[in-house]
């Protein structure tokens, strides 16, 4: 394996960029998808800046954040005059998307939303003055995740923001007057196997992660199993990411908090049973799993120890242990660790482009990729 080049994609002084979902269509073209935000600080003048580590912020919450959608042509470079956006929801804020083509060149595009708060509704609800999350950029609420479907050309949403309701005894409703559908969170990649396609979820230790079914193209779901939670609770599965495994099951792979963000991995024949969940050394941030052409998986994920960085492992297939492969550094050159969430598509030319968020010498963070020679 060979890293070819490093490249950025997209930065703007004025936004922040993260979290990116990277698809390739029936005619090679690539589809990308990240979350974008505010970044309010262009409007410092830099000496007022002196002092400030602008590698240690955190603005991951924003009420003004949506998603963008970019088309790349088949060697991975932006094609002009490509730039989509998610339609915005009027209530609440838009998080990572996880992006999933359909026959037909259709896109379904998963996400989850904030709801961001007023500092007295905040206190009056939740009786909390100061809260962590203001820390983040603003106080909110989770708002649930949705989904939304895409034709193959920009502006041709064929629907947007169906957010999932709670069944099976996972997500609850939240509202007093009114009521709103909350079901944690999602990022991670969906499946289509056999005539459902399949999205995990995920949210808190007490709730762990699941799996829902949808057999309308994503425009409702079911709950169909529980993939993994820790009946002692003590480890969090989060991010979630499927991946078919050649024989008609799944392996599910998880970043984990409760467990110094190692890897967990949980199997199935045919997503209603699942494994125990088995606990890696690997430790990531968090993980995609591509299947290669030839039946081969890449694993990438973001590290954020020293030195910060993306790094990947290529398995023989979606069961083989995580822990015997060689791990690969495609880069260890990162300022902080603010970065990573790597998402690879295979090219037409077999090469892999891997995209991820990254922070620059100057604290912007932005979408760029490598190129990799398998």
């Amino acid at each position: 394996m060979r890293v070819i080049e490093h490249r950025e994609i997209y930065r703007d002084q004025r936004f922040h960029a993260a979290f990116p979902s990277i698809v390739r269509f029936g005619d090679d073209n690539l589809l990308l998808a990240f979350r974008r935000a505010r970044d309010a600080m262009w409007l410092v003048p830099k000496e007022k800046r002196e002092g400030y580590d602008m590698f240690e912020r955190m603005d991951h919450i924003d009420s003004r954040s949506h998603i963008t959608l970019m088309e790349l042509d088949g060697s991975g470079c932006v094609k002009p005059g490509t730039t989509d956006f998610l339609p915005f929801n009027p209530e609440a804020s838009d998080q990572d998307p996880s992006l999933l083509v359909l026959p037909g060149d259709d896109v379904l595009l998963a996400s989850f939303s904030y709801y961001p708060l007023p500092a007295d509704v905040d206190a009056l609800l939740r009786g909390r003055a100061e809260t962590e999350d203001q820390k983040a950029g603003c106080r909110y609420l989770s708002w649930g995740c949705h989904t939304s479907l895409r034709g193959r050309h920009a502006g041709d949403w064929r629907f947007h923001h169906r957010f999932i309701e709670p069944d099976g005894g996972y997500g609850a409703w939240l509202g007093h007057t009114d009521r709103q559908p909350r079901l944690g969170a999602v990022r991670g990649q969906p499946v289509r196997l056999g005539n459902e396609l399949l999205l995990p979820v995920y949210w808190g230790v007490e709730e762990g992660s699941a799996l829902f079914a949808s057999v309308d193209g994503g425009s409702s779901w079911r709950f169909k199993a529980l993939i993994a939670r820790d009946t002692a609770g003590v480890v969090t599965y989060q991010e979630p990411a499927l991946c078919p495994d050649g024989e008609g099951g799944l392996v599910c792979f998880c970043r984990t908090a409760g467990a110094n963000g190692r890897l967990a991995t949980i199997r199935s024949r045919d997503g209603l049973h699942w494994n125990t969940p088995e606990l890696h050394e690997l430790v990531g941030h968090p993980f995609h799993p591509l299947v290669l052409a030839d039946g081969r998986v890449l694993l990438s994920y973001g590290y954020r120890n020293e030195p910060y960085g993306v790094r990947l492992r290529l398995l023989e297939n979606a069961a083989a242990d995580p822990d015997d492969a060689e791990e690969v550094i495609v880069r260890d050159d990162g300022l902080c660790r603010d970065i990573g969430y790597p998402w690879g598509v295979q090219l037409s030319d077999d090469r892999v482009l891997l995209v991820y968020y990254w922070t620059n010498n100057e604290g912007m963070r932005g979408i760029e990729a490598s190129w990799l020679e398998i």
